[in-house]
Parts: structure tokens; C-alpha cells; sequence
């Protein structure tokens, strides 16, 4: 309980500054036919299907309007039973400097049953089995507090939220990425909420394997 409420302290006093503005600097709905200029793709390929936005497997990109912001979010829908993710980065993606935060689905139960604390690209960390599946759609919200990223699951399955200490800060900045026929809507960025760190599940190592990574 100690260590929780040092962990709490320590995330909530990183927020002073992080959440000076409240404004949210971008958001996307994705309702065009063209992705646009204000996206820069660094790996593989999205394109906008359906006023949503998709991918090639792996690919990854970052909203330029999204470059002083500590937290992001997104809409995953699942579109099968294949596998399947989206992640929401935040940091210098451009660099490749970045954390990389995702949902999967690799069991063939069409919902999301694992999450990841990642950097760059899908470039491995720590993957671990949720507490409970999460049904699609579900809203992945992302934020950096410090140095600690701080996960927040919506979905008809309910409210789920896990934090876990990178020990470095990615700066700021926010995209998403593809795996799979996954789709992402509602994109939108801002200052970090680090408020739900309290309570949230630690996160300190891997307790699954990612199918993703040998494929």
C-alpha cells in the first residue's frame, strides 16, 4: 500500500505541469476519403476506409498537430478474428522515440484479451494478459506522466487501467498504429490525465507471449 500511494504521489505530481492546458490540441474522426497532410507515416501505409482509419500490418503514423501533447486516444474496432491490434504512441515518433501502447486480439475470440507496454514500432517491452477481455469497440487512452504511461481501457466490458514505469520520457507527440483488419476512429490528443494511475494495475514485466512478434 505504501509503494501504491509513493507511486500515486509520484505520477500526480508529474501531472502539475503536464496538465497546465486543458485544451485538446487534435483530434480526427477520419470522416474523408484521403488521410491528409497533417499525417506523416513512418512505417508501412494508412489509409482512411469507411470514415475510419486502417492499415498494412504494422504500420505506424503521428498527427503533426499532435506534437505537444502528453496523451492520446483512439477507437479500436475489431474487423474478424484474425490478428489484430491498435496502438496509440505517444513521444517522438518521428524519431522512433516513443512509447507504444496496444490492444490485441491473437485467440480468435473477436474481443481483446492483451495489452502492451511497447517502444517504437510494436518494438517489444512488456505483454501482458488483461484482467478481463475488453469487447470492441474499445477506447484506448494513453497518457505520459513523467516518466510512467498510464492506460485506460473503455469498453462494453467496462472500464479496465493499467500504469507502467518506462524510466525514461518519450517527450510528447501522438499516432497510432495497425496490425491486421483492425480499424481506429475518434482520434484525439491533449494534456495528460494522470489521475487514473490511482488504482490502476502495476505492470512490471511480460506474462504472455505476442503472437505479433513472430509472425
Amino acid at each position: 500500500m505504501k509503494n501504491l500511494l509513493l507511486l500515486s504521489s509520484v505520477v500526480l505530481g508529474g501531472a502539475v505541469g503536464l496538465c497546465a492546458t486543458s485544451a485538446i490540441a487534435a483530434h480526427d474522426f477520419f470522416n474523408r476519403s484521403s488521410l491528409g497532410n497533417n499525417w506523416v507515416v513512418t512505417s508501412g501505409s494508412l489509409f482512411i476506409t469507411n470514415n475510419q482509419l486502417q492499415g498494412a500490418t504494422g504500420s505506424l503514423g503521428y498527427d503533426t498537430k499532435s506534437s505537444g501533447d502528453s496523451k492520446a486516444t483512439a477507437l479500436l474496432y475489431l474487423n474478424g478474428t484474425d490478428l489484430e491490434y491498435g496502438a496509440v504512441a505517444v513521444g517522438d515518433i518521428a524519431s522512433g522515440n516513443n512509447a507504444f501502447i496496444k490492444l490485441q486480439s491473437q485467440n480468435a475470440d473477436g474481443v481483446f484479451e492483451y495489452g502492451a507496454f511497447y517502444t517504437g514500432n510494436n518494438g517489444g517491452g512488456s505483454f501482458f494478459q488483461l484482467n478481463s477481455t475488453a469487447a470492441s469497440p474499445a477506447k484506448l487512452a494513453v497518457s505520459f506522466c513523467g516518466t510512467t504511461a498510464v492506460m485506460r481501457i473503455d469498453s462494453p466490458s467496462g472500464v479496465q487501467r493499467y500504469i507502467y514505469d518506462y524510466g525514461t520520457n518519450f517527450g510528447t507527440g501522438g499516432g497510432l498504429g495497425t496490425y491486421g483488419n483492425v480499424s481506429l476512429d475518434a482520434y484525439k490528443s491533449g494534456a495528460a490525465k494522470c489521475a487514473d494511475a490511482i488504482g490502476a494495475t502495476v505492470i512490471k514485466g511480460s506474462n504472455a507471449k505476442d503472437v505479433s512478434l513472430s509472425k
